[in-house]
């Protein structure tokens, strides 16, 4: 199918890569459906684009790729509604926000998407770890692996 995106125009999307949020995102309730696009050669960073509205998306990362020792507590009932037989069958996302400083990027660790890939659902969750916060310095530990990279 054909999805029109404000950054991107229009984008092919396979319908089998959409990403199902039946509780929304945290402020965002009613967009529900999103796909996840690679924003660089790296694939670092990605972009959380809505089908719901052209005009909405958010840059994300894999948290661990940067922090490797991010290991994030959830309670199991916030866990349920994502069908998963074992937590490790989940992957997290978290977002990103970029200002127009860019060494001041911050990703929120405190409440990253977990994403069954399997059943293509996916929710929000507030950790209950006190370590993270919304607002984690991103800029030099994401620089540092893509010069690694390449």
């Amino acid at each position: 199918m054909e999805v029109p995106t404000k950054r991107f125009g229009v984008i092919k999307v396979d319908e089998g890569h959409i990403l199902h949020f039946p509780e929304g995102l945290i402020g965002f309730p009613d967009y529900r459906e999103f796909i996840v696009m690679d924003l660089d050669k790296g694939g670092f960073l990605k972009w959380l684009q809505s089908l719901d509205d052209e005009s909405l998306g958010f840059v994300i990362i894999d948290p661990r790729v940067p922090f490797s020792d991010y290991d994030p507590v959830f309670a199991p009932r916030d866990l349920e509604s994502l069908e998963a037989s074992h937590p490790e069958e989940l992957v997290l996302l978290s977002v990103v926000t970029v200002p127009q400083d860019v060494k001041q990027m911050t990703v929120n660790l405190l409440a990253p998407l977990v994403v069954n890939p399997v059943k293509r659902l996916g929710k929000q969750v507030i950790t209950t770890d006190p370590r993270y916060t919304a607002r984690h310095l991103v800029f030099l530990p994401l620089r540092n692996l893509m010069k690694r990279t390449g």
